[in-house]
Formats: structure tokens, sequence, C-alpha cells
């Protein structure tokens, strides 16, 4: 009985914890009037999962402080990232054949993986244009990395289409969550400490 109590502790627990971070990443998102803020704010998001055994006042602090020390970067990387986003679909309007829209699709594909490889190793130290760049370079070496990251999103959608109530309190967090753990994987570490060291050269 007590085991069974403690896990019930336990799953309560992580529902409060996913839902805390939910709440900030709104919050501070709508803090940077939404389109400025939501870099900054998965940035922050993805900061404090990182972090282990936090009390929800430490989180806030953590999830305060990497909001407004990379906030004018990151905003700028959002910027950048959208207006990728947004050219490249633009062809989806000029092309009418299927390879072609095929292809598109491709590439935005291919930003968005880039984009996520952005949060997970987001350095403020680092020029902006040298991490975008970095953040391609690994989406061609780290596959195994894509096929988790594609599955998270394909969960998201999913999740949206049919729990959109839950989804709406838990989704990014939980979504962050295991991208977190996909990024933390020792391949993906030895490739990033090359490529730091490799620029420092």
């Amino acid at each position: 009985m007590d085991t069974i109590l403690s896990k019930y502790a336990i799953v309560i627990q992580k529902i409060y914890w996913f839902a805390y971070l939910q709440v900030l990443w709104v919050l501070f998102s709508l803090l940077g009037l939404v389109v400025l803020g939501v870099f900054p704010a998965t940035h922050a998001l993805i900061t404090v999962l990182k972090e282990k055994d936090l009390s929800a006042v430490e989180a806030f602090r953590i999830f305060r402080n990497a909001f407004t020390h990379a906030f004018l970067k990151l905003s700028g990387a959002g910027i950048v990232f959208s207006l990728m986003y947004i050219l490249i679909s633009m062809n989806l309007l000029i092309f009418q054949s299927l390879y072609m829209k095929a292809l598109v699709l491709g590439m935005l594909g291919l930003v968005f993986l880039s984009m996520i490889h952005f949060f997970q190793y987001f350095e403020s130290g680092e020029s902006m244009l040298y991490q975008v760049k970095r953040s391609f370079a690994f989406v061609w070496v780290l596959p195994k990395n894509n096929v988790g990251y594609v599955m998270v999103f394909m969960a998201f959608v999913l999740a949206i289409a049919f729990i959109p109530g839950i989804t709406f309190f838990f989704g990014i967090s939980v979504a962050m969550f295991f991208v977190v753990k996909i990024g933390n994987s020792a391949e993906s570490q030895r490739f990033n400490t090359f490529l730091n060291e490799r620029s420092n050269v």
C-alpha cells in the first residue's frame, strides 16, 4: 500500500511540475509579446529541464535569468528562423509540381530540426550566426537525434488533435523534456565539444 501511495505521489508531483513549467513558458512568451518571447522562453524552459531536483522557486529564478540574459540574442534568432520558414513556405504557392512541393517540405523539416538543435545547444557567449550554422551541422551528423525529435513532434501533433485540453497544460513542457533527454546523448555531447574546440582554434 505504501508503495502504491508513493508512486501515486510521484506521478502527481510530475504532473504539477510539467504544468508549472508550462505556465512559466506561456507567461514569459506573452511577456515578450509572443513573437519575440517564444524563443527566449523555450530556451529558458530547456535550461530548467536540464537541471535536477529543483524547487518551484529555484526553477522560476533559473527560468527568469535564462530568459532575460539571452532575450535579445534569442529574439533575433527567432526572427531569423521565422524568416526562413516564411521564405521557404512561399515556394509552396509558387511551385505546382508535387516533386518540388515535397522538396520544399523537406527543406522546412531541415529548418525545424536545426531549430531544435539550436535550442538544445544554445550558448549565450557564442555569436548567433555561428550557432545557427552549427545547428544545421548537427542535423547532418546526428540522424538518431533527428528521428527522436521527429517522433516527439509527431506525438505532440497527435496530442493536439486528440487531447487538446491536456496538451494546452502540458504539451510544450513534456515535449521539451523528451527533447532534452534525446539531446543529452554521449554522441551529441562529443560532437558539440569537437565543434567548440574547432571554433576556438
